[in-house]
Order: C-alpha cells, then sequence, then structure tokens
C-alpha cells in the first residue's frame, strides 16, 4: 500500500504541474525580486484541497481500482494465435556457463564452458497447458485436457485470472510480457508442454 500511495503522490504533482506554462510578456512598469513560493508547501496545500473537496478520495478510489483490474488481468500476450496446423517440436534448456561460479569464499562450483542441463537433477512433475482464457473454445480444451494428467500447471496468455481460477478450480498462473512462450518458442495455443528425457515436448494443438 505505501508504493500505491507513492505513486498516487506522483500523479497528482503530475496533475498539479502539467498546466503550468510561461510566456514573454515584455516588461510592465517596476522590476521586483521575485519570491517564489516553497513547491513543497505549494503541494501540501493543493493535497488539502483535494483533500477537502473529495478529490484526492477519487483519484486514490480510481488509481486503487485500476491496479486490482491489471492484476486480475494482465495485459494480454502480443502474437499468439489459434492454428489449424498442429505441431510438436522441443525445447533444450541446455545452456553453456559464461563465467566461473564460484561461493562466498571464492571456492570453484562451476567453472566457465561448463554445459549444464536441468533436467539432469529435476524432472518435472506437472504438464504446463498455456491458454487464452477469452476463447472459450480453449477453456474447454484445458478442462478435457487436464483430465488426461495428474498434475497440471494453469498458464493463461489472455483473459481473467479469477474468473479462470474459479473455473478449473485451481491455480492460475499468467505468461507476464510473455516470457514464457517466447523463451520456448510457442506461437500458437492452445499448447502442452511436458518433460521428455532431457527435453521439454511442446505441442500446440488446433482446435475447432
Amino acid at each position: 500500500m505505501k508504493r500505491y500511495t507513492a505513486a498516487l503522490f506522483i500523479l497528482i504533482v503530475i496533475s498539479i504541474t502539467n498546466h503550468a506554462y510561461a510566456n514573454n510578456l515584455g516588461v510592465w512598469g517596476a522590476v521586483f525580486t521575485i519570491e517564489e513560493q516553497d513547491i513543497k508547501e505549494f503541494i501540501y496545500a493543493r493535497l488539502r484541497q483535494m483533500e477537502q473537496n473529495g478529490q484526492l478520495a477519487k483519484l486514490r478510489a480510481t488509481f486503487i481500482t485500476n491496479v486490482k483490474n491489471h492484476i486480475i488481468r494482465p495485459a494480454s500476450v502480443v502474437g499468439l494465435t489459434t492454428t489449424d496446423a498442429p505441431k510438436t517440436f522441443y525445447y533444450d534448456p541446455t545452456y553453456v556457463l559464461a563465467k566461473d561460479i564460484t561461493d562466498e569464499k571464492g571456492g570453484l562450483i562451476a567453472k566457465a564452458g561448463t554445459t549444464i542441463n536441468p533436467f539432469d537433477t529435476i524432472k518435472m512433475s506437472s504438464v504446463w497447458l498455456f491458454f487464452n482464457a477469452d476463447d472459450p473454445r480453449q477453456v474447454k480444451w484445458v478442462q478435457a485436457k487436464a483430465k488426461q494428467y495428474n498434475y497440471t500447471k494453469y498458464i493463461l496468455v489472455s483473459g481473467n485470472i479469477k474468473d479462470a481460477g474459479d473455473l478449473l478450480r485451481d491455480r492460475i498462473y499468467f505468461d507476464q510480457s510473455g516470457v514464457i512462450t517466447k523463451q520456448l518458442g510457442i506461437k500458437h495455443v492452445p499448447c502442452l508442454a511436458r518433460q521428455q528425457e532431457k527435453k521439454l515436448q511442446i505441442q500446440e494443438f488446433a482446435i475447432k
């Protein structure tokens, strides 16, 4: 809530100063020393005025509503579409260390150039289902597909997190800014990802 208050304060400052302008009107009579009002005093005075006339409460309520709406419905992942040509491909999570990894005492943990695959030491216990909750066809697909597996992670690329969670009766994740789909090379949804030996098998499905 402190972060919201700070952001609200900044918005108010911007709204107060946004209309400031200056014009050269020439010389009109004697010139006197300008005594500027302290900017902090001006802002606090404006805040008190807004609080008294109810503007501050309205601005705060609007800000909180916008934040809540964004949490429930984040921005959709751009560029993902449905497909008529289902495809299966693989993602290899293997990577090569660019530099040495050491502990707090300087001891070498892994040397630069070492090849690492997370699937050498871990195993995925669930499948990942990527889908657009704003598409009823994809929601039905997810409901049917989830019954085939013991553990499922639902990952939205678009839609209302709360509504999807209530419908599927499970925790819902959201691919913020398309970080996961871009990393895995996913172009179409609905999509299923699961571990196959030391790679991630990715299946893009066609839906009617």
